[in-house]
């Protein structure tokens, strides 16, 4: 079988609250599927990260594919969008890195005119990694702050994320 045609995609969600509601990966995976069709392309497997943050450097699902990615057995590699990926620069590119080490062709549903080799294309994924990264720190910024007021209340900070939030703030202020 033709290496090329063996076509995979990875999806994430950040949250329980995502996960348990259904947010996110049915519709990640549509788009992929969507776009994968576009290009006369199947998708023969997804890799699915559920509630994991995209700064969390060893998930299960991109250790899987990786090892798959080197093995030779994926081709190609579809993501939605390179925020699914990470939200750290330094985690995507790593990631990026070890795809094209490993021969696999990497494209962005989002980017569809997306050449891995063009350095100016790369250029646009890196600050588009840069934007997801400052997203995300601006996110748990606007959280903290409203937890903290909601505790400066009186009132409980909040259940959903409080443990997470916490540690991703020390990692990302300190």
């Amino acid at each position: 079988m033709d290496r090329k045609r063996l076509v995979v995609a990875y999806c994430r969600v950040s949250t329980l609250e995502q996960k348990r509601r259904g947010y996110g990966i049915d519709i990640q995976i549509r788009d992929v599927t969507l776009f994968a069709q576009r290009l006369g392309l199947f998708i023969r497997r997804f890799y699915k990260d559920e509630a994991e943050s995209g700064v969390v450097e060893d998930r299960t699902a991109p250790r899987r594919l990786l090892k798959d990615c080197q093995a030779g057995r994926v081709g190609t590699l579809i993501l939605p969008s390179t925020d699914r990926l990470s939200r750290d620069v330094r985690l995507a590119e790593n990631l990026f890195y070890k795809f094209e080490q490993a021969g696999v062709e990497v494209l962005i549903a989002d980017m569809p005119a997306y050449n891995g080799r063009d350095r100016k294309d790369v250029l646009i994924r890196q600050i588009r990694e840069a934007i997801a990264e400052e997203n995300r720190k601006d996110i748990i910024e606007r959280l903290w702050k409203g937890r903290q007021e909601r505790v400066r209340r009186g009132l409980p900070a909040g259940e959903t994320y409080r443990m997470g939030l916490r540690v991703m703030v020390r990692r990302s202020y300190g």
